[in-house]
Order: structure tokens, then C-alpha cells, then sequence
């Protein structure tokens, strides 16, 4: 199915264009819209986080911690929220076109990516405005980005060709992602999480991500594989599991939508 829908990848393109556009269509501010949502969760949980509860990154600046989990968890719950409705979505198309049904939330990724492209640029302006800078171990960052996507692709086809059959999917998706969000390191290091918590929250692929991110963007270090590992394992079989239901269940979507 990934390797049909490759043969596709000028459809994905089409699509990811459209979709971009549309979105900034007839909108005062354009693109600019791509910047805004980072820069309010930044403030506002400089103002939560570090401000009110006291977050301690050491030596870093909070901001630019916050940040460099951000960016990656951004783009993780933009593909999640728009990718699982998007095949109920485009019904139309759904049910009077032949073409790889994977295009249509493959293609969500692609707009979510150049999203976090404009993130990535927020980052780098910010680190080199505070004097931070970027070690070389910041070159490791597209690696990382390659094993989020096998995540991503993953969740978003699992949840897609289920919403398709259980519409209450796409209406639980957004507290289910306020809810990651809150047990993944993204505000706060994982150092604050009590010890005994810590191997709960490894579970999570995000956590594992996120922390390998700051290695290699803040810390200038390599990932620490006790990090990294359960990351990789999880996505493979999260892409694993979602590409064969996808596969099993994508000709039974015209008929049930």
C-alpha cells in the first residue's frame, strides 16, 4: 500500500498544495497563520510552566527548551488532528474516484511537514537571538524527523480507516491529544517526572523523541539509546499495525461512508 501510494507521490504533492491553500484562502494574515499557534503555546507556557509552577531547565533558556519539543510534538498533533477525519472528509472523492485512499491522510502529513518547517526556522531564530546557537549535533535532527514520520504515518492511517467506521474517533481525537501532550515531556523535562514514573512514560514514543530532539539541537549530544529505542520500536510496529488495517479495510470505505 505505502510502496501504490508512493508510485502516487505526485497525487500526495496535488493534494498537500491544495490543502495548503485552501487553508490560507481569503485569510487577512496568509501564511502568517503557520507562525502564530508555536508562538501562543510558547507564551503561554513560558507563562504556566516556567513563570508559575517554576520549571527549572538549568542552564538552558526556557524558551528555547520549550521549543525544541515544540516543534516535533507540533507536528505530531497537527498530522493526528487533521489526518484521522481526513478520509470521512473527502467522502466525495472517496466514493467517485480510484486512486490509493492513503494519498488523502498521507497528504495531511505533508502539510503538517511544511508547517513544522516554519517552526524549525522559529527555533533557529530564537537560539541564535538568545546566544545559544546550534551544536553539530543538530545535523542528527533529520534522522529523528524520519522515525516520528514512520510514527505519524502509522497513527494517522490507523485512525483514519477507523474513524470510517467509528465517527466518535474524530470527536475523542482532540482531548486524546491535549492529554499526550500532557504526559510527554514537551513543557517540562523529563527530570521532573518522579523515577518511578519515568519507565510509564517511555511507553510513549513521543517521550523518547522529544528528549532525543534537545540531545541533539540543546545539548549537542548523541540520543541516549535507553531513550531512543522504545521510539523506534514503537513505531515500527505502530506503522506496522496501521498500514495492515488500512491495507484490510480500504476497499469497504466507499460502501460504509
Amino acid at each position: 500500500m505505502i510502496a501504490e501510494t508512493w508510485t502516487r507521490r505526485s497525487l500526495v504533492r496535488s493534494f498537500v498544495r491544495r490543502q495548503y491553500q485552501l487553508r490560507y484562502r481569503q485569510s487577512f494574515a496568509g501564511f502568517a497563520w503557520a507562525i502564530f499557534p508555536p508562538i501562543a503555546s510558547l507564551a503561554v507556557a513560558t507563562l504556566v510552566f516556567h513563570e508559575v509552577i517554576g520549571v527549572d531547565t538549568g542552564e538552558v533558556p526556557y524558551p528555547i527548551f520549550t521549543l525544541a519539543g515544540l516543534a516535533p510534538w507540533s507536528f505530531f498533533a497537527s498530522s493526528v488532528t487533521t489526518g484521522i477525519p481526513s478520509i470521512v472528509a473527502q467522502q466525495t472523492m472517496v466514493t467517485r474516484l480510484a486512486f490509493p485512499r492513503a494519498a488523502i491522510p498521507i497528504s495531511t502529513i505533508g502539510v503538517a511537514l511544511l508547517d513544522l518547517g516554519i517552526t524549525a526556522l522559529l527555533f533557529v531564530a530564537f537560539a541564535m537571538l538568545t546566544g545559544a546557537g546550534l551544536p553539530l549535533t543538530a545535523l542528527l535532527a533529520p534522522l529523528l524527523l524520519v522515525i516520528e514520520i514512520v510514527f505519524v504515518v502509522g497513527v494517522v492511517l490507523l485512525g483514519s480507516a477507523l474513524n470510517v467506521f467509528a465517527r466518535d474517533i474524530r470527536l475523542a481525537v482532540p482531548l486524546l491529544v491535549q492529554l499526550w501532550l500532557l504526559l510527554t515531556p514537551v513543557m517540562y523535562p523529563l527530570t521532573e517526572v518522579p523515577a518511578d514514573l519515568r519507565s510509564f512514560y517511555l511507553i510513549n514514543p513521543m517521550t523518547g523523541l522529544i528528549e532525543s530532539f534537545r540531545d541533539v539541537l540543546i545539548e549537542g549530544r548523541l540520543p541516549e539509546l535507553n531513550m531512543l529505542l522504545p521510539s523506534v520500536i514503537g513505531a515500527v510496529v505502530v506503522l506496522a499495525i496501521g498500514t495492515s488495517y488500512f491495507a484490510a479495510t480500504e476497499k469497504r470505505f466507499a460502501d460504509v461512508i
